[in-house]
């Protein structure tokens, strides 16, 4: 048994080791994840601290992984773009929920200036 132990563990170290230097860059993945960030700050998430906070994660995660790639860490770096893509995502959908928040809020109150336009006896 020792023996078998001994002949598989160096085979499949040479196998993890080839297989390491062999992943690609993740250049789509690092594109996807600039995209969304890029997307989330044209949506307005720079005016919302929670989104904000969002694309300033995905902006470091996207750094870290071009060193990654860098150092030809190609399998880690698309692991930390695929957290920077979703954290770029959570953003923009964060400031998409402030602007509609701040729209629904806007046509309740103009819903409410115009019944009370409309109603006899209310006063503006």
């Amino acid at each position: 048994m020792k023996r078998v132990f001994y002949i598989v563990t160096p085979i499949v170290a040479v196998m993890a080791a080839g297989c390491a230097g062999t992943f690609p860059p993740p250049t789509q993945q690092m594109a996807d994840a600039e995209s969304a960030g890029r997307s989330a700050r044209e949506v307005g998430a720079d005016s919302d601290p929670a989104a904000k906070l969002q694309v300033k994660l995905a902006d470091e995660q996207i750094a870290q992984a071009k060193v990654l790639v860098a150092e030809g860490e190609n399998h880690r770096a698309e692991l930390v773009l695929r957290r920077a893509r979703a954290d770029a995502e959570l953003a923009l959908a964060l400031a998409r929920e402030r602007t509609a928040n701040e729209e629904a809020q806007k046509a309740i109150e103009q819903s409410s200036a115009t019944f009370k336009a409309n109603t006899p006896g209310a006063k503006p």
